[in-house]
């Protein structure tokens, strides 16, 4: 098979074009505590309801006899939580409760303390002056907390609907007021830098990821979404920094976070070293469609001619990574351009 040069280095283009970043895979978090009932004692076999508020879904976990429980299986969202109480009906206890990958949120649930508040009562009898002074600010504590978070959790609801409808501008505004009103909220500025980065505003996106990575320094997750929108802002060894230490952080993102250096290197045409990433990557992941494809794709983009007949001169491995990615997903995302690479190179499908 001939093929002119210049022609062949469209159909490269075309396909490579395809070569984008992928979004961050969801991970566990977890939830864990004690629950005190009403009479002041742990509260034994007491069933917790987990309700994301993020995406529709509930988690039930039931406590032990000292009323301890621990869900670590949790994806990472925010939560919304409530106690099955001894008629049966579910209690409120928290809102806008956050998890996180590599740790459990700690969350002590105390149903006297609560039941009182809310009804407005006096402390509990028995009280010193100072008990009772330190009782009542707890309460008053307790109701701006339940004030925020219910209004925290109004806007992260809003700003999934902007989101979901493309409206980036008023997703912005939605978390910018978030993050004004609290900044102790990771969650909050993660996704702020979700819809500065949809909004193709790439430096405030690594901004707000910085300031989440502040709050939760050992998540990976976003440490791999920073180097993410480095890269798309042309900060490709800061983007290949971030991708590191995502791996160091937790091993368990170790494979998506060389991907997206093996993506950086390519897109910065490095096409030496973006081979060798996902040569690397195959070895260690040898399931990893993706892998396979991108690996062919960048041999391919190293393919040469013959000056003598024009030939084309293909890279050892082209063929193989390609057909290895269509036999691993015939009907996935980049089966098309594999197909057609193959065809244009005369590989055989």
């Amino acid at each position: 098979m001939t093929m002119n040069l210049k022609n062949w280095m469209a159909v490269a283009g075309m396909l490579c074009a395809v070569c984008a970043l992928p979004a961050l895979a969801q991970t566990s978090g977890g939830i864990k505590g004690q629950v005190i009932g009403v009479d002041g004692k742990p509260m034994a076999k007491a069933v917790l309801t987990f309700t994301r508020t993020d995406v529709p879904a509930k988690y039930t976990v039931t406590a032990d006899k000292n009323g301890k429980f621990g869900d670590y299986t949790l994806p990472v969202g925010t939560y919304d939580v409530s106690v099955k109480g001894t008629d049966g009906s579910d209690i409120p206890v928290e809102k806008g409760l956050a998890t996180h990958v590599g740790e459990a949120q700690q969350a002590v649930i105390n149903l006297k303390v609560l039941q009182a508040a809310e009804a407005g009562a006096a402390p509990p009898p028995g009280m010193t002056k100072e008990e009772a002074a330190a009782y009542e600010k707890k309460v008053k504590e307790q109701e701006e907390k339940n004030q925020k978070l219910g209004k925290l959790n109004e806007l992260l609801q809003q700003n999934k609907q902007f989101l979901d409808a493309k409206q980036y501008d008023q997703a912005i505004g939605v978390m910018e007021q978030a993050v004004a009103l609290d900044q102790t909220h990771d969650i909050l500025y993660a996704n702020l830098a979700e819809d500065y980065s949809e909004a193709k505003q790439y430096d405030k996106a690594a901004d707000a990821y910085q300031k989440a990575i502040a709050l939760k320094p050992r998540n990976a997750g976003y440490v791999i979404n920073l180097g993410t929108v480095l890269a798309k802002s042309g900060k490709i060894d800061d983007a290949n920094a971030a991708f590191a230490k995502a791996a160091q952080l937790d091993p368990t993102q170790a494979k998506m976070a060389m991907f997206n250096t093996g993506v950086v290197l390519f897109n910065q045409g490095n096409l030496d070293a973006a081979a060798a990433a996902f040569d690397k990557l195959v070895t260690q992941d040898p399931t990893n469609a993706d892998a396979w494809y991108y690996k062919g794709i960048c041999l391919l983009g190293k393919a040469g001619t013959d000056p003598k007949t024009n030939k084309l001169v293909l890279q050892p491995g082209t063929v193989e990574a390609l057909k290895k990615s269509l036999q691993l997903a015939p009907n996935g995302p980049n089966a098309a351009n594999a197909k057609s690479a193959l065809e244009q190179i005369g590989g055989g499908i």
